[in-house]
């Protein structure tokens, strides 16, 4: 079991039992600020193993993409760089690996790591599904009204 730097990760918000709201709740104002064009097409620029340049790839299509500022395409370009030498090196040691996991967890790319900064990710299909359930929810409803 792998070991979190802040603890066990928090379930999914659909799957947490706690109702009552925290006092704190909606107490911070948050400070926001223009992230990068997430259109712009973005090159690696080193010759890459084919995993490394498909994260790059990747992660230019996904929704993270819509947060990163320049900034974070960069430490991102740099962070797949130290992994491309990592792997060409032929034997990477665990430390490099937890090194390169680090590094990629920092820019929000784990699902732990999203749900502790409150970033909660829903498949198109999970919220169909949501809605489907829904309006089930209300045609019962309706029947046992009638009863």
């Amino acid at each position: 079991m792998a070991s979190y730097p802040g603890g066990v990760p928090p379930k999914p918000e659909s799957k947490r039992r706690r109702r009552n709201v925290p006092k704190s709740y909606g107490a911070a104002t948050p400070t926001t600020a223009p992230a990068a064009d997430p259109t712009t097409t973005r090159t690696l620029g080193f010759d890459a193993h084919p995993l490394i340049a498909q994260m790059w790839n990747t992660v230019q299509t996904s929704c993270e993409a819509v947060f990163f500022s320049e900034t974070d395409w960069e430490r991102l370009r740099l962070e797949l760089w130290f992994a491309n030498h990592t792997m060409a090196s032929g034997r990477p040691s665990g430390q490099a690996w937890i090194a390169i996991q680090h590094g990629l967890n920092e820019l929000l790319l784990s699902p732990a790591i999203k749900r502790r900064a409150g970033i909660e990710v829903k498949s198109q299909a999970a919220a169909a599904d949501e809605d489907a359930a829904v309006s089930m929810v209300g045609r019962y409803k309706q029947v046992l009204k009638s009863v």
